[in-house]
């Protein structure tokens, strides 16, 4: 499978600095593709180096390891070592105290698909034009969803929404939520920050702006000026890796149905 892919990062309207990190990365670590997408947490300087901390120990933890392919227990370690960075970093820095950051990765070989995320940056799998959240959601109202004590509809506009339960580097230890997919002709894997709907962009108006017509750098570029049209509060971020369609086999490619 050949795979396009695509990224782009902007610091919103309201906020000064990107807390958000990304890594986009081909044909390293024994990976076809690999994109970490990271949302920091803590003020300006600590969300900037939570973010900033938790990709890079990820990526040397990953490229160092000696391993290949996209195996969840290999995610599962790179991570556990971004938590005790970025937890170490702030104990050791009394004005990051409490830093933490969001964390989705997405490791991409033979089409196959290993997802880890910890906190609320989600993943998308769109797929026949339908899009499917693949992460899972560590924000409170998420999980009291999942305990079966508040509904899907009350969990939305939750008061509590952007309390995380779970972030790389605040406690000692995390646990984070894994998967394996098997990926298809025409999937496309996207990864972003919450700063997409946040600016009020559904997952169905982002899948038509960065699909619609191929051009994926482009599609990237149009989620995030729609994004600045609508207001932008918070940092946005979104990578994209798309499964080519071989047209030797097929004389018709299908309709995207966003």
């Amino acid at each position: 499978m050949r795979l396009r892919i695509a990224w782009a990062t902007d610091p919103g309207l309201e906020r000064e600095e990107n807390e958000d990190s990304v890594a986009v990365w081909r044909h390293k670590a024994g990976l076809d593709t690999l994109i970490v997408v990271c949302d920091g947490m803590g003020g300006h300087a600590a969300g900037q180096e939570a973010s900033s901390l938790a990709v890079s120990t990820v990526t040397k933890v990953l490229a160092e390891d000696g391993e290949e392919g996209p195996d969840v227990e290999r995610l599962t370690r790179a991570c556990k070592e971004a938590n005790k960075a970025v937890f170490m970093a702030a104990q050791d820095n009394p004005d990051w105290l409490g830093m933490g950051s969001t964390m989705v990765i997405a490791a991409i070989r033979a089409g196959e698909v290993a997802l880890l995320n910890v906190g609320d940056s989600p993943a998308y799998l769109f797929r026949n034009g339908f899009a499917k959240l693949i992460s899972q959601d560590h924000s409170w109202p998420a999980e009291q969803v999942r305990l079966g004590l508040i509904k899907a509809e009350e969990a939305a506009n939750h008061p509590q929404k952007h309390k995380l339960t779970r972030a790389v580097g605040v406690w000692e230890q995390v646990q984070p939520f894994t998967d394996k997919i098997k990926l298809e002709e025409g999937d496309a894997v996207v990864l972003c920050s919450d700063g997409v709907e946040t600016a009020g962009v559904s997952v169905e108006e982002m899948g038509r702006l960065l699909l619609k017509d191929g051009n994926l750098d482009r599609g990237a570029e149009r989620v995030i000026e729609r994004c600045r049209e609508l207001g932008a509060p918070d940092n946005v971020t979104l990578a994209v890796a798309r499964v080519e369609v071989d047209v030797t086999k097929t004389a018709v490619l299908p309709k995207l149905k966003i």
